[in-house]
């Protein structure tokens, strides 16, 4: 064979890339036949069609005739006028090639390139637009409200300024005994805290609340409450969201405004001065308990203060604990309840409360 069949009727025509597709025979193979002739090649099946290119470096020629059967295949070339048959078959990543010439058959073995097979990126069908369009289910219309304060269509109204009927005491039940006055729910501390009559699991809340503008003391005395996001059951149990007087008031930093009490330092100290009010805007979702009381998923809490975000899908490690390590216990369902702190500083306001279930 004379080696200008592989230098110079390469290097005069160049062929198709073809794409790599998945399969024994599909993809872009080099090697040597012969001594020392450097051969590539580039194919694609289709059935028992194979098409594709033969060459090197230099350039490429069209197959033609090209047929396949399992992992063997055959096909012919042409230069000059000459027609030039070629067979091999395929073990894996190795191929063994035959080169007729001039009625010689020239041994050879290329190796595929850029991986196995099973790793080759397929021919893949031109994708549609419709392919990716999710048409059912129809999100539910709900109205927003006319500013990010107000409660959309689809809210539970908590507390709308007017009374406490969503509300009960904690200790017993009873009618909830906060003070409500010129549309703003103030805490009663003598008469304790205070929970949703209805329990929620996942939800987004708005919460508006404010710490009277002369109040007095310092550090966790000053306007100290707290928001439950679950109260799983009497006094202070459940999972807390601090409200504390935070601007200008040095505290530790896991007891601030924003935090989640003795947990998750808030990421910013977003408070207003007081007598100013102030906005938490939450998404909770719920722990979920295996049977056995196990923790399956644990709670998360993104906690919006004054617009800044101060807590990012934090990763509760339980339900809050004034002293030692947070643990979770199991429950299903909770009310949203809030605290009557017993610090001696002047008495928070509260007022705007409306969740979404999620």
């Amino acid at each position: 064979m004379k080696k200008r069949f592989f230098t110079s009727i390469l290097s005069a025509f160049f062929g198709l890339t073809m794409a790599l597709a998945a399969g024994p025979i599909d993809g872009k193979w080099a090697g040597k036949i012969g001594d020392d002739y450097a051969l590539t090649l580039d194919l694609k099946t289709d059935g028992n069609q194979l098409t594709g290119t033969i060459g090197n470096a230099n350039g490429a020629l069209p197959i033609k005739e090209g047929k396949v059967d399992g992992v063997s295949f055959s096909f012919k070339t042409e230069y000059d006028g000459n027609v030039i048959p070629v067979k091999g078959t395929v073990e894996g990543d190795k191929m063994i090639l035959s080169v007729n010439y001039n009625g010689s058959e020239v041994p050879g073995t290329l190796m595929r390139q850029g991986g196995s097979s099973s790793t080759a990126t397929a021919t893949r069908p031109r994708a549609k637009p419709e392919e990716t369009e999710v048409w059912d289910p129809v999100p539910k219309v709900i109205t927003a409200g006319k500013t990010p304060l107000d409660a959309p269509s689809d809210a539970v109204i908590l507390f709308d300024g007017k009374n406490l009927d969503q509300w009960v005491t904690v200790k017993d039940k009873s009618p909830a005994n906060w003070t409500v006055s010129k549309g703003v729910l103030t805490v009663n501390k003598a008469a304790g805290n205070i929970e949703t009559k209805r329990s929620f699991t996942n939800y987004q809340l708005h919460i508006e609340w404010k710490i009277p503008e002369k109040i007095s003391l310092t550090g966790q005395s000053r306007g100290n409450s707290g928001i439950f996001l679950a109260s799983t059951g009497p006094g202070d149990a459940g999972y807390e969201l601090q409200v504390l007087d935070s601007y200008e008031n040095k505290t530790y930093s896991n007891g601030q405004a924003g935090s989640i009490y003795k947990q998750a330092i808030p990421l910013a100290n977003a408070s207003k001065k007081p007598g100013e009010w102030q906005v938490y805007d939450v998404i909770w979702n719920a722990p979920k308990f295996n049977a056995d009381g196990s923790v399956q998923t644990p709670a998360h809490v993104t906690v919006i203060h004054n617009g800044v975000v101060v807590q990012n899908n934090y990763e509760l490690k339980g339900e809050t604990t004034y002293i030692g390590q947070p643990q979770y216990k199991k429950y299903e369902s909770a009310p949203i309840k809030l605290q009557a702190h017993g610090d001696k500083s002047e008495p928070i306001s509260f007022r705007n409360i409306w969740v979404r279930e999620l």
